[in-house]
């Protein structure tokens, strides 16, 4: 059972990773929100389509990763 969940761990984490990857970037121009050329970086546009998926991906494997290592410490005693 600790050796599935291992692998699941391993699985879920590679996917995180590609998730976090895909997802659109936040401005258009790096430089521009670095030396803050009037790029509003923290706006209060929503999300939507490709951006909210990613976002709503992001926060479920982020979350099944921050659970199963638990899951794991409990089950290894």
């Amino acid at each position: 059972m600790v050796a599935f969940l291992n692998a699941l761990l391993l699985i879920v984490g590679i996917i995180l990773i590609i998730v976090v990857i895909l997802q659109p970037p936040k401005t258009d121009n790096a430089v521009g929100a670095l030396s803050g050329s009037g790029v509003q970086v923290f706006g209060q546009t929503k999300e939507r389509g490709a951006e909210l998926f990613f976002k709503r991906l992001t926060i479920i494997f982020g979350t099944i990763f921050m659970i199963l290592p638990i899951i794991i410490a409990l089950l290894s005693k």
